[in-house]
């Protein structure tokens, strides 16, 4: 619970009851490797903290096929922002990689929170810009560069996912094949 409170704190100042409060409104969740924490058609009313694990955020198009949209790591906050705040079916999935442990917090004890805790609608706010300005940059990448370089940002910028996550999750996310990510990294190293 430390490094979540410490997530928080980091954008506003919380006195120690505050922080108990927030504590007691998170409660633990294990996921085994390939359990979901969401599921595409599910309305999603809750957010996860990342103790410590991976989740791989995806969705399906038409034919089956799975394109790679995220990944959230350890001490990373997660959910389906858009299912949750249009209280609409997710369209996408969110899996674990490996067993990961989350701390979930469900909408309406966070709204509860809100109330409880003024200075926490600003913490909110900044999760939802942030997790705005990384979907920004996603789609800036995926439109505006070369698939070398973003390969080469992912390694600058997120080294764990290329040691901990399989080819093709990792080839999916950078918009390329398996194969393609294969001779990146031959050129590369």
């Amino acid at each position: 619970m430390s490094q979540l409170i410490e997530s928080i704190t980091a954008v506003v100042d919380l006195a120690p009851e505050e922080q108990s409060k927030i504590e007691a409104a998170f409660h633990p969740h294990l996921l085994k490797k390939g359990d979901y924490f969401i599921q595409s058609g599910e309305v999603c009313n809750r957010i996860a903290f990342v103790e410590h694990g991976q989740i791989r955020v995806y969705y399906s198009d038409e034919s089956g096929d799975e394109t790679t949209c995220h990944f959230a790591g350890k001490h990373e906050f997660t959910s389906s922002l858009t299912s949750m705040l249009t209280r609409a079916p997710s369209k996408d999935n969110f899996v674990a990689l490996e067993n990961t442990k989350l701390l979930i917090i469900e909408r309406d004890a966070m709204d509860q929170l809100c109330e409880d805790i003024p200075q926490l609608h600003i913490w909110r706010r900044v999760l939802v810009e942030n997790i705005y300005i990384m979907m920004e940059r996603r789609l800036s990448m995926m439109r505006n560069q070369s698939a070398q370089k973003r390969y080469e940002t992912m390694i600058r910028e997120n080294p764990d996912i290329i040691l901990n996550v399989p080819l093709q999750y990792t080839a999916s996310f950078l918009g390329i094949t398996p194969q393609h990510l294969s001779r990146l990294r031959k050129q590369i190293s």
